[in-house]
């Protein structure tokens, strides 16, 4: 038989599962479960029937599309690689602050499929069956399998980020990369819009740097005495002379 007119092999069912939900996972991702079936066909270049054939109904193909892009969002090995590879030779400043622009992208991602899988529930009944609550509780411990180990890829991530400027670290490294979490945590792009994103950059530069800025009059070097001083009794500005009172505290108060 002519190779050029042998059909191919058609399939298994779940590589045509998996190569539809990655066909129309940027769809979902961006209209969510409001998405048409005929729409989910025209991405996946198929007809509607196949969809069907293939997951039953719409719900159960935007639900696998949702868990899916939730574990591509959260992958631990996609994580670690992103996090070594930004490089060392950076400043501090400027590599705590793309570990937090990636760290958003990431939260940003996983909260879009978390929606997702929120507005299906919604349209979805009660639970009242044995077989589904155990599906559930499988689905639900396998995300938090899945949570810890990227965490733990995280934190190996940022350990690495840290590692050329240890040596700096007024906290412990534990410490340190709580700090970095929690920044990325608390400064995500927020739903409600009401208080503005701090940029990425700013927020490096406060982890490093801290909040506050050096006094207005820094104290100054003790300098070698000045003998003419030592001999009439009169010392510089503001350094008190034995025997003087001590100046008082009173107008210093902030």
């Amino acid at each position: 038989m002519d190779n050029a007119r042998r059909r191919a092999a058609p399939m298994a069912p779940e590589d045509r599962k998996a190569a539809i939900v990655d066909s129309v996972l940027p769809l979902v991702g961006e209209r969510g479960a409001d998405v048409t079936s005929r729409e989910l066909a025209q991405a996946a270049g198929v007809a509607e029937g196949t969809l069907f054939r293939a997951f039953g109904d719409k719900t159960a193909l935007v639900g696998a599309v949702a868990v899916e892009g939730l574990h591509r969002a959260a992958g631990p090995e996609e994580t670690l690689a992103e996090l070594t590879a930004i490089d060392s030779a950076l400043p501090l400043e400027r590599r705590l602050a793309l570990v937090i622009e990636a760290g958003r992208d990431r939260m940003a991602e996983v909260m879009r499929w978390m929606s997702v899988l929120r507005q299906l529930r919604v349209t979805l009944p009660p639970v009242d069956d044995d077989a589904t609550r155990r599906r559930m509780t499988e689905f639900r411990d396998g995300l938090m399998a899945q949570r810890a180990s990227q965490h733990a890829a995280t934190v190996e991530g940022i350990t690495a980020v840290l590692a050329p400027d240890l040596h700096r670290l007024r906290v412990p490294v534990e410490v340190a990369i709580s700090l970095v979490e929690s920044a990325i945590a608390g400064t995500h792009h927020r739903l409600d819009d009401l208080l503005p994103v701090v940029p990425a950059h700013v927020l490096a530069d406060a982890l490093v740097n801290g909040l506050a800025g050096p006094p207005d009059e820094p104290a100054k070097k003790p300098g070698p005495a000045r003998p003419d001083a030592a001999a009439s009794g009169t010392a510089a500005p503001g350094v008190p002379t034995p025997g003087s009172p001590a100046p008082s505290l009173e107008g210093n108060c902030i």
